[in-house]
């Protein structure tokens, strides 16, 4: 990814009351740890704070799980060169919903004399789910207005499944089409050891991209199919932002697990 060469004045930019993110703390169980311990444990932050180098917009259709997988990144702390703004309006969850706040949010930031400020790209998060026409609706639109559509077939959760396993699931299917995305969503804890920890699959990245980029196929209309999802472009984008610190997470995260089993071992 070509470096963008930005800088970030510390105010934020224009946002609408609606869309202001609740500061939270995060805390991410880890066998007995969470990520705030992991961050505080050996981490230490630069002397020199150094600006954000890109600002992304992530407009998505889901609330929950799509959130939490963004929490760590998403925390306004200085060592992240990536500034996020998150953005799931419970009244704009479908696709055609999402684009046009996309082009509000492109428009008003245009608009905005806070130029330093201005995304530098907006990506809208959906599943197919029963959102198929309208995603072939919004995809030229997007595609026109430089807007990166991010979906995940039948549901997010497939990005997070791939953050385990490197093969397409086995999941046997509903006879109707419409229940694939619930029933998959129920399915998943009993096929991943442990169930599936949204906000602690950042740390599998490197794997997840490796997964998701393996099982990857279109169809016709370059619409992911069936247990494929192409989360893995905005997780490349994010990479060269959020690296080292998220590798030191990484390796923190494996250490704290490491120490956690011999101790249950004695």
């Amino acid at each position: 990814m070509e470096e963008v060469k930005r800088t970030y004045s510390k105010g934020n930019p224009e946002k609408e009351p609606l869309h202001q993110p609740k500061k939270k703390t995060v805390e991410v169980e880890v066998q007995g740890a969470t990520v705030s311990d992991i961050q505080m444990s050996t981490y230490q932050k630069a002397d020199i704070e150094e600006p954000p180098r890109a600002f992304f917009i992530l407009i998505s259709g889901g609330e929950v799980r799509e959130k939490d997988y963004f929490k760590i990144i998403s925390v306004k702390d200085k060592r992240w060169r990536i500034k996020l703004e998150f953005i799931a309006d419970p009244l704009k969850l479908s696709p055609d919903g999402m684009l046009e706040l996309a082009e509000y949010k492109k428009t008003r930031y245009a608009t905005s004399q806070n130029k330093d400020a201005e995304a530098d790209k907006i990506y809208l998060i959906s599943d197919v789910d029963h959102f198929m026409n309208e995603l072939l609706r919004i995809k030229p639109k997007c595609e026109s207005e430089g807007f990166q559509l991010i979906i995940s077939n039948p549901c997010f959760e497939i990005w997070l499944y791939y953050a385990y396993c490197d093969t397409i699931p086995d999941f046997p299917l509903p006879p109707d089409p419409l229940k694939i995305s619930s029933k998959f969503k129920s399915w998943l804890p009993s096929a991943i050891p442990g169930g599936i920890k949204p906000a602690k699959a950042i740390l599998s990245i490197y794997r997840n991209i490796e997964n998701a980029k393996k099982n990857y196929k279109e169809d016709e209309n370059r619409i992911p199919i069936l247990f494929s999802t192409n989360m893995y472009l905005l997780a490349e984008d994010l990479l060269p932002l959020i690296e080292p610190e998220l590798t030191n997470m990484i390796d923190e995260n494996a250490r704290i697990e490491a120490d956690f089993r011999e101790k249950s071992q004695k």
